[in-house]
């Protein structure tokens, strides 16, 4: 797979339809302004070190119409089984702290919502968000769930993407949010500690990446980071601190929302980590890692403050990181989450 996010999904608009019936931001840092180590060609081994207490990996692969389901021991996975039921045109995912697993469903115009038991995935979801008349393509939970975000990358007849807020625990959104007048196509979305929501966006006219705040996940939004040259997933992490994927670079870190540098680029140069076609990320459960979907058809790992434990890692020199790399068994991901997640 070699086009980006926004030829693909416009390519796919018609089909989709027939299915369902900035001022202010931070420039987005040059790649040259990072450090890091090169990365072979080959895949990288992962090491069986345990971290957190997270069971299970999992990633949403949009071409297959399934989600893959792997067993966690550490760094070592396991491919368990493959979900397909009900599931068209999958993308962002998210899970929480006490295992809801939430699965964007492009194709169907709703998100899943499973419940997931110790050493058991469900095949089947136990409740589905209503998001008639959008192509979901990402979404955020907070760890009660009475506040749920999902990104929509645009309307089923191609009108401008938005924000289906859900609250409650309903599954109708409470309201929506949108922002400017172009036809921007949603990306990335992610709901901070302080439960404001934080969204991504693509601009065809501008053929730029933005990211806006909505505090409380109201309107209006205010752009805090543009310039992007292909905006994709965001998430936060424990402390609050921002990370982003311009999948032209690599993943971006921010101090909170601000200050956003480089933190694990693509390729395989002096500041790579031989990431193709980044897209989404999620945090597992303590932070002990970082996990990224790349839709060249793989997935990583990438471990915070990894130094002494790398064992068959990519370990980055004097950065602290080291990389696992995960060759996807059902094709190229476009969403991943561990569980329980952070």
């Amino acid at each position: 797979m070699s086009v980006n996010r926004i030829v693909r999904l416009s390519y796919l608009l018609p089909a989709l339809a027939l299915l369902s019936g900035c001022g202010g931001g931070s420039a987005v840092p040059s790649q040259a302004a990072a450090t890091g180590p090169t990365l072979s060609n080959s895949p990288i081994a992962p090491g069986a070190s345990h971290y957190g207490n997270d069971s299970f990996v999992i990633t949403a692969q949009l071409y297959g119409n399934d989600a893959s389901v792997y067993q966690r021991k550490g760094y070592t996975l396991t491919h368990k089984t493959a979900i397909m039921y009900g599931i068209s045109m999958p993308q962002g995912t998210a899970t929480t702290p006490n295992g809801y697993w939430y699965l964007t469903n492009t194709g169907h115009n709703n998100v899943l919502v499973y419940k997931i038991s110790k050493g058991s995935i469900p095949s089947y979801p136990i409740d589905t968000l209503d998001d008639h008349g959008q192509l979901p393509d990402n979404v955020s939970a907070a760890p009660s769930r009475n506040l749920v975000a999902v990104s929509n990358y645009s309307s089923t007849t191609g009108s401008a993407g938005s924000v289906s807020v859900y609250l409650s625990r309903q599954s109708e959104p409470a309201r929506t949010l949108t922002y400017g007048n172009d036809a921007i196509q949603g990306q990335g979305i992610a709901i901070d500690h302080q439960g404001n929501c934080f969204w991504s966006f693509q601009d065809p006219n501008t053929s730029s990446g933005t990211i806006v705040e909505f505090p409380g996940c109201n309107m209006p939004g205010t752009a805090i980071i543009s310039g992007l040259k292909q905006a994709e997933g965001i998430a936060f992490d424990q402390s609050g601190d921002l990370y982003y994927v311009d999948q032209a670079y690599g993943v971006y870190q921010c101090n909170k929302t601000a200050s956003c540098a480089l933190f694990a680029g693509n390729g395989n140069g002096p500041s790579g980590y031989g990431f193709a076609l980044p897209n989404n990320l999620n945090f597992d459960q303590q932070d002990k890692s970082l996990w990224l979907s790349d839709a060249s058809g793989y997935f990583w790992a990438i471990v915070l403050g990894g130094n002494g434990h790398c064992k068959g890692s990519n370990k980055g020199k004097g950065s602290g990181l080291c990389v696992y790399q995960y060759t996807s068994v059902d094709g190229d991901p476009y969403g991943i989450a561990p569980s329980p997640g952070g």
